[in-house]
């Protein structure tokens, strides 16, 4: 790749071309040097300390923490502004999926670039300080993790009414709780009680269900309340026998009609819920036995 391609690429690039003139742009890239490198080839590690910058002029990238893939990086991204930052050090790996070509921007250049325009390059500077900053804030939002334990209001259409006036009943224990609900339900509980909701899913048969199962997976259900017709067929039985079947292997308490839910408002509220349960030995099993598969993978 020449060097009049590299320009054209930079001046495409949207940020860039928002924020740079096009002579500016040119400016900067008389400043990378073009390299070329094989699908697998780590372009940086996370933790070394940051002595450069790479705009992706052709290929494929993977940015990496871990095992974890963050993202993936095509033409005209701009990846390793930790070159700015204070810290200077890289906060992930990226390596190349493909043969990938990339313009690299290294301190030195960056030094050369201050002594022959120095109030470009300080703009250039500030611009990729708040790449790294906006990168950072969304970086934060997707590892943020939420350990809050919701109380789980459902009810099936027939159920509803029944639910509110449980909720309007029981509203001060109710309260003490952030609430969870699906659809409709959830929609009502406000109207109809004044309970507000710290979250709010999908309709049973759009995912609901499935929605609070995946939160008792991850250690966010204290409870669930599940007001079910037992009378009526129900599309998504399958989701929902799946819900009670997770609730039994997280030993969740599970109430289906109000005075199973009275019984769990006070179980929970007694603070029993918070001591040590009795052990899963069916979960530790399986667990261990997924420990050894991978163990021996």
């Amino acid at each position: 790749m020449d060097r009049n391609a590299l320009i054209a690429i930079l001046q495409q690039e949207g940020n860039l071309k928002h924020s740079f003139s096009d002579d500016e742009i040119e400016s900067l890239a008389a400043h990378l040097s073009i390299e070329t490198v094989q699908a697998e080839t780590v372009l940086m590690k996370k933790g070394e300390p940051s002595c450069s910058m790479v705009f992706i002029l052709d290929g494929l990238v993977q940015i990496l923490d871990g095992e974890r893939q963050l993202a993936i990086e095509k033409q005209g991204a701009i990846i390793g502004e930790s070159l700015f930052s204070d810290e200077a050090t890289r906060i992930a790996d990226v390596r190349t999926v493909e043969p990938t070509t990339v313009g690299r921007f290294s301190v030195h250049d960056f030094e050369d670039f201050l002594s022959e325009n120095q109030p470009l390059a300080l703009k250039y500077r500030e611009y990729f300080r708040a790449i790294r900053r906006a990168r950072e804030k969304q970086l934060d939002a997707e590892n943020y993790t939420d350990k809050r334990k919701y109380l789980a209001l459902i009810a099936h259409n027939n159920m509803k009414e029944s639910l509110m006036e449980f909720c309007a009943i029981h509203s001060t224990k109710l309260e003490k709780f952030p609430l969870i609900a699906t659809g409709t339900t959830g929609s009502m509980l406000y109207k109809k009680t004044g309970l507000g909701l710290s979250k709010k899913v999908a309709s049973g048969p759009l995912g609901g269900d499935q929605a609070v199962g995946t939160l008792i997976s991850t250690q966010n259900i204290c409870g669930v309340i599940f007001f079910r017709d037992p009378l009526s067929a129900h599309p998504h039985h399958a989701d929902i026998e799946a819900l009670g079947r997770l609730c039994d292997v997280y030993q969740i308490p599970f109430a289906t009609n109000p005075q199973s839910g009275e019984a769990i408002l006070d179980y929970l509220l007694s603070g029993k819920s918070e001591q040590e349960l009795i052990p899963n030995h069916v979960l530790q099993t399986y667990v261990q036995g997924q420990k050894k598969v991978v163990e021996a993978g």
